[in-house]
């Protein structure tokens, strides 16, 4: 399914949400984008299955700029986000998750931030302002031990590299080659492409807060399994 933009003015903005049966959450978060995102924008939802809840009521959703697309990489987020990147039109690419815990109302100092040269915006809950409104364990500490690492050994210029609500330049993802199919791990690869190419990264603190309905289908051993080529692909190429 398939909306069009408002054709009067410049598309500036693509926002790519990759789904799992999101049915509770999809409809609150289009409208934090609604309150939140003052530009023209598109908003690109893709899925991975047919029998995804998320797609019955986003067919009864009334929005003007929306695309549903089916993932056409590999079942998962990081198939799902390349997908969505790769179907992007706007110069600037915002990747948000459906579940509401990314904090959509920082979006018009991402674009600030993107304006004033950033190639790659950074929300961060782990540098100074930022934090986490998680259960403590180790889904909270093992990324915050490997963003430490990351930056303070690496070179990588943000303490939150797993996160994946960024803010890219197109001019970036178009240049880079993806390889990520597991978890969210196209976020890091990303980020030590980009950074091992000198693309300029900023980082700003963000809330993150954990998702109000459903369960999530973050797997963190899988995901541990699928980061570990990209730390080390930053190491290997971090800064002289």
């Amino acid at each position: 399914m398939k909306n069009k933009t408002n054709n009067h003015k410049p598309l500036q903005l693509s926002i790519v949400i990759p789904v799992y049966n999101e049915s509770d959450n999809i409809l609150k978060t289009l409208d934090a984008i609604s309150r939140f995102v003052l530009v023209n924008h598109e908003i690109i939802i893709v899925y991975d299955f047919d029998e995804d809840t998320t797609l019955s009521v986003l067919r009864k959703a009334k929005q003007k700029n929306l695309s549903i697309i089916k993932n056409d990489i590999m079942r998962g987020p990081s198939g799902a986000i390349r997908t969505g990147l790769k179907k992007a039109k706007a110069p600037l690419i915002l990747v948000t998750m459906a579940d509401l815990c990314d904090d959509l109302s920082q979006v018009k100092d991402l674009l600030a931030l993107a304006r004033n040269g950033a190639d790659i915006v950074c929300p961060s809950r782990y540098t100074k302002g930022g934090r986490q409104e998680l259960e403590a364990g180790f889904k909270v500490w093992s990324p915050r031990m490997a963003g430490y690492l990351l930056k303070v050994f690496a070179g990588i210029p943000t303490f939150d590299p797993t996160n994946s609500f960024k803010l890219y330049s197109k001019n970036v993802i178009d240049k880079l080659r993806l390889e990520s199919t597991v978890s969210f791990s196209v976020t890091l690869e990303i980020i030590v492409k980009a950074r091992a190419l000198s693309y300029k990264i900023v980082e700003i603190p963000t809330v993150w807060r954990d998702r109000q309905h459903g369960k999530t289908n973050f797997k963190l051993k899988q995901s541990l399994v699928a980061y570990f080529p990209w730390f080390i692909y930053a190491f290997a190429h971090r800064p002289r």
